[in-house]
């Protein structure tokens, strides 16, 4: 895997954003199983701010928008240091 300062940045965003996303995953579950809020409330901290991104889904479409086209740019720029 290649470190060098043209795919640093993008694995750095891809990176961020999956660990986001787990940290909201994981704020979710704790609003359900520790805070006891039924699961259609508990919306974790996105779906406080901004609770029409919880109930259409379009975060987790643009999150898997993200990491594909952060791993479609780490690929061709890896490629094209090998040449």
């Amino acid at each position: 895997m290649s470190t060098r300062p043209n795919t640093r940045p993008v694995l750095t965003v891809v990176t961020v954003v999956v660990l986001g996303y787990w940290a909201e995953l994981l704020l979710r579950l704790a609003q359900t199983y520790l805070f006891h809020i039924p699961e259609p409330h508990a919306r974790g901290l996105l779906g406080v701010v901004l609770p029409w991104l919880a109930e259409s889904g379009w975060a987790h479409h643009g999150i898997a928008f993200l990491v594909l086209a952060g791993c479609l740019e780490w690929h061709r720029a890896s490629r094209a240091e090998a040449t």
